[in-house]
């Protein structure tokens, strides 16, 4: 079964995370958003590894960037300053680009885990 209280906590952890690497260094935004997806990469195969249906794989990490994404809007616009590109970006761009094919990426990396792990070890 889906776990989406699992997946809003770490959307806000993620965010909190997000906001304190704003603050305190910018120019690491893009390598914590690459930890982050190689995190939700562990998390998803060990939580779903033993279930069949692969729309976990997908809406998991789905879940958590949009969560991350949405509370990222305020710090975001603290660093651009026009109004209307950073709605665009935040409101179509990430959830109807970005965020599928990084979820994407997450299925699939994890199916390809699940199905050729044991041939990793």
């Amino acid at each position: 079964m889906f776990d989406w209280g699992a997946a809003l906590g770490e959307g806000i952890i993620a965010s909190l995370f997000l906001g304190l690497v704003s603050k305190k260094r910018p120019e690491y935004r893009a390598l914590y958003y690459a930890i982050f997806v190689l995190a939700e990469i562990a998390i998803v195969v060990l939580r779903y590894s033993g279930q069949e249906n692969s729309s976990f794989f997908f809406w998991h990490p789905y879940i958590a960037l949009l969560i991350s994404n949405i509370a990222d809007y305020a710090t975001y616009r603290r660093g651009c300053g026009d109004a209307k590109v950073i709605a665009f970006e935040k409101v179509v761009l990430w959830p109807f680009a970005v965020i599928p094919i990084l979820s994407a990426l997450v299925l699939t990396v994890g199916w390809l885990i699940k199905l050729y792990g044991r041939y990793i070890f």
